[in-house]
């Protein structure tokens, strides 16, 4: 069974989870700058089309990961945060150092994964 975290740990996770953020923030501007309409030079066209899709999903990615790390930062403001969305045991400091924006548990996420076929 997994501990509470301590304000030392949750100082930790913070740093980390606003590091992410502002990398996921400086990812996504230089994709949308890659976004601009491409020429129309026949040669390159087809190449530039399929970067520019690669770059919209890699924005639409990030953007939903900054959404986890926002739910994360209001959850450590609200006091629920480090604890299983679904079960509500804490979860390790050891996941949540891994990946600071979870929500579930390992056995949580397992059982998720499992259900909707990622496993």
């Amino acid at each position: 069974m997994s501990q509470p975290l301590t304000s030392a740990q949750r100082d930790e996770l913070k740093a980390l989870l606003l590091k992410r953020r502002e990398e996921l923030q400086l990812e996504m501007q230089q994709n949308r700058e890659n976004l601009t309409p491409p020429t129309s030079d026949e040669g390159g066209m087809v190449q530039r089309n399929v970067t520019r899709e690669v770059d919209q999903t890699l924005t639409d990615l990030d953007a939903t990961d900054i959404t986890r790390i926002d739910r994360a930062l209001k959850a450590m403001a609200d006091g629920s945060y480090g604890q299983c969305s679904e079960c509500g045991c804490d979860i390790p400091f050891e996941r949540l150092q891994i990946e600071p924006q979870t929500e579930h548990c390992v056995a949580c996420k397992g059982r998720r994964e499992e259900a909707s076929g990622q496993v």
